[in-house]
């Protein structure tokens, strides 16, 4: 049995530092930690903005040496560089696909890379390292059989399946947003885009869950659900977050409209914990947060499937991504008697 993907890392001999990056649609994070992985700096900055990839990845790495002159130290002074990008990638070639947000679809990230940094490298999508950082740091600690899902804009997926991660024949494994749990042919108007919105994404995500609300609040009549507008301010100012915080207290209407998003979660779920028997599936996102969002999802889960595992919230936040990418670098410098 292999130990977890993202066990301990003990210490390298001499100093260094590494920086982890998680790029995201609108901000990036980045971590810079010792070799241990305790974090002795961290920045948020908005992602930056360019219509090419070269000056995409130079203003990424403006951005690190912003942060690198802010924590006393310089480039060379890193033992190595983690980053991680919403879209497939090959973590050997560096080729990436599959980005909606950024401009970098279709090109070689490790040749872009290269004029700004000759160190090792760790390069994923930023899903798998927020699983790596769930397993390394969080609530994924000591499991080798571990799924994460992340629910906010959109949803998310990766695997860690015996103590390792599974990428999959395109290195698009884990991209569950295309699950389909609500088959409805008549809907469907051509093939799906890598580049759209997923049917699972439009039932089940945050984004889905504040356009359910808004349905479900323009189709009542008579005072329904006035606590959530009043929250809200109006009918379409109406977001998840509001639904979520009121069917915490108790209230019926926001529990009412919470039913559906939460039965298309637990079925997507469900499928998950029947294929793979995972031990635990970690759930990220702004979603488990709400303690009533888990428990009902729990519950749900249970009613699909007789096969267990544990539903727990991710831990880390929106540093996950960060340390996973400081793990993903720290792995590439052992050796493989070591990993």
């Amino acid at each position: 049995m292999k130990q977890s993907a993202a066990q301990s890392v003990p210490s390298l001999s001499g100093s260094g530092y590494t920086a982890g990056i998680d790029i995201g649609g609108t901000k990036t994070l980045i971590l810079i930690t010792d070799n241990s992985g305790r974090v002795v700096m961290r920045n948020k900055k908005p992602t930056v903005q360019a219509e090419h990839a070269e000056a995409f990845i130079e203003g990424v790495f403006q951005q690190l040496d912003e942060v690198l002159q802010e924590a006393g130290l310089l480039r060379h002074s890193l033992i190595g560089i983690g980053i991680g990008f919403p879209g497939a990638v090959n973590p050997q070639t560096g080729m990436i696909h599959h980005v909606p947000a950024l401009p970098l679809d279709g090109v070689n990230l490790l040749e872009l890379i290269r004029p700004y940094y000759s160190g090792p490298l760790y390069l994923d999508n930023d899903v798998n390292i927020a699983a790596l950082g769930e397993c390394w740091q969080g609530a994924g600690a000591g499991s080798t059989q571990m799924v994460m899902v992340t629910v906010g804009t959109g949803i998310g997926g990766a695997m860690i399946l015996n103590g390792e991660l599974h990428r999959g024949a395109g290195y698009t494994a884990g991209e569950i947003s295309y699950f389909v749990v609500d088959h409805r042919p008549e809907e469907a108007a051509g093939s799906v885009s890598s580049l759209e919105f997923g049917r699972y994404e439009s039932l089940a995500s945050g984004t889905g869950i504040g356009e359910h609300a808004r349905r479900w609040l323009r189709q009542r009549a008579g005072g329904a659900g006035e606590k959530i507008v009043a929250q809200a301010g109006t009918i379409e100012q109406v977001q998840a977050i509001h639904v979520l915080q009121l069917a915490a207290t108790g209230d019926g209407d926001a529990q009412a409209i919470m039913a559906e998003p939460i039965g298309y979660m637990a079925a997507g779920l469900a499928n998950i914990v029947s294929l793979l028997n995972p031990e635990r599936i970690v759930v990220g996102g702004g979603v488990s947060e709400s303690s009533y969002y888990m428990s009902e999802l729990t519950r749900r889960v249970q009613q699909f499937t007789p096969i267990e595992a544990q539903l727990v919230p991710a831990q880390l936040g929106n540093e996950a991504g960060a340390l996973g990418a400081v793990y993903g670098v720290l792995q590439t410098l052992r050796t493989p008697a070591e990993r």
